[in-house]
Order: C-alpha cells, then structure tokens, then sequence
C-alpha cells in the first residue's frame, strides 16, 4: 500500500522513501516537526475564528472584530507549542522564533478578515453565524481514505465542500514556485483526487495547496496529463517497493547535504 505522502519525497528523492521503507528508517528532522506544528496551529486557529465570528454584530469596528477574533489564539499556540517541546524534543529556542512567526502571521491574517468582517455586517448587516459560514465552508479535516484496488492510502489535510462538490486540500508551511505549484505537490493532489472520486462517486476536477509561508492558495486542476504522470509515478514506486527496481539517481549536492538519509545512503555526495 502506498502512502499518498510518500509521493512527494519520492519526487524529491526517491532513495528517501526506498530507506524509510527497506530499512524502517523515520527521522523526524526539525524542519518536519515545524511542519507538523504548524499544521495543528493552523487547524486550531481555524476553529478558533469560527467561533470567535459568531460573537461579531454590525456595531462593532474592525479593531473590536480583530481583537474578537484573536482571543484565545496566542495562548492556544503557546499551549501547542510546549506539547511539541515536551513531546518532541523540540529545541526552546527554535520554538520561541516559530512562536513568534506564527503570532505575527496569524495577526496579520486576522486583521485583513476583521476589515473584510467590518465591511460585510456595515453594509449588509449579517450575523456572526452568517459570516462563519460565508468564511469557512463546510469541510472534513484530516480525512482518512484509501483503497485497496489502487493499493493507495492517505490522509488529506481538508477536503472542502460547495454546492455539492468535493476539493481536496493540501496545506503546506513553505513557499510556492513563482507560478502555479510544485510537481510533488501537484501529485498528491492528484492522488488525494483519485481517492475521492472512487470514495464519494463522484468527478474531483480541482483542488487546492495552501501555502501559508505565502498566505497564498494555488490551485491544481486535473487534467489527463497530471493523471498520467500519476499513474506513472505509482508504477515507478510499486516496482521499487516490490522488485527493488531503484530509479537511477542524479546527485544533487544540495539536497545531500541537507538530507536526514545522507550516513545511510551509497549515493549521497
């Protein structure tokens, strides 16, 4: 069976996910703890806002929507972040400066709705509840899903609902390519797309990859080549797994010297 999450370092390197697999190697690099923590805060931050806008009414300003907005959320990510510390080893000093990035970020994010909030309850007087649901549309987060026929599993971060159609998204905590999305991340949206049109019966013709390094989101549509370059890639890994069959490799200096892998692996530089 095939993680979907795989997909991407196997993009990256392949050697990567042939060791974790052959050798039961999992080393958690800071980079990735970061990425998980800052995934948790952002899903909490989520649910936070959700809450926080149905107190909102159309005699507030943007200040008192903005300070509505953010209670609780720098204790949430101080309580996160010392879960991480005490669970993962995490180094003090490096939480305080992920700390620090996040509440800047997660200020800045709840200013702009507090002036897009202000806008809508002055001009068109909704509620609270009304623009909780106007902000944040139905979703299933962290939704578990895999089948057996593909031999293909994963976890998607949210999966989104409108107007009876379904959108994998992928939330990512780095930055985007100047245009468009990167290859691995194209692919898992792929693959998570894949999954939910045998799991739901239904066309996934979009999805979407958060970027939060850049408060941006990019869009992936799937089209016959993108399925192509799947299914491809699926084949490549299964012959890996099952028949040791590993892609050549062209080295790369820079990724070596930052790999986890790098005192296990014959290629690295």
């Amino acid at each position: 069976m095939i993680n979907v999450s795989s997909i991407s370092e196997y993009v990256y390197c392949p050697i990567k996910v042939y060791l974790r697999q052959s050798e039961g190697c999992n080393i958690q690099t800071p980079a990735m703890l970061r990425g998980r923590l800052v995934h948790e805060v952002r899903r909490g931050f989520e649910e936070l806002l959700k809450r926080n806008l149905w107190s909102v009414n159309e005699k507030m300003n943007a200040k008192t929507i903005f300070e509505i907005l953010m209670e609780d959320v720098h204790e949430f990510v101080e309580k996160t972040l010392i879960k991480y510390c005490e669970n993962n080893d995490m180094d003090p000093e490096s939480a305080k400066t992920i700390s620090r990035d996040l509440k800047d970020d997660l200020e800045l994010e709840s200013w702009l709705m507090a002036v897009k909030v202000w806008k809508i309850v002055s001009t068109n007087q909704k509620s609270g509840s009304d623009i909780a649901d106007m902000f944040f549309p139905p979703v299933l987060l962290e939704f578990s899903i895999e089948n057996l026929e593909m031999k293909l599993r994963g976890k998607i971060d949210r999966i989104e609902i409108m107007d009876g159609y379904y959108y994998p998204v992928e939330v990512k905590s780095g930055l985007p390519p100047i245009k468009g999305v990167w290859k691995s991340d194209a692919l898992q949206i792929a693959a998570y797309s894949l999954l939910m049109e045998e799991e739901f019966n239904r066309e996934v013709s979009v999805g979407f990859v958060d970027y939060m390094g850049a408060c941006q989101r990019r869009p992936v549509f799937m089209d016959v080549n993108l399925r192509e370059n799947l299914l491809n890639v699926l084949e490549e890994m299964r012959m890996m797994f099952h028949q040791g069959a590993v892609p050549e490799m062209v080295q790369s200096p820079k990724k070596c010297a930052k790999c986890e892998y790098s005192d296990f692996c014959e290629y690295a530089c």
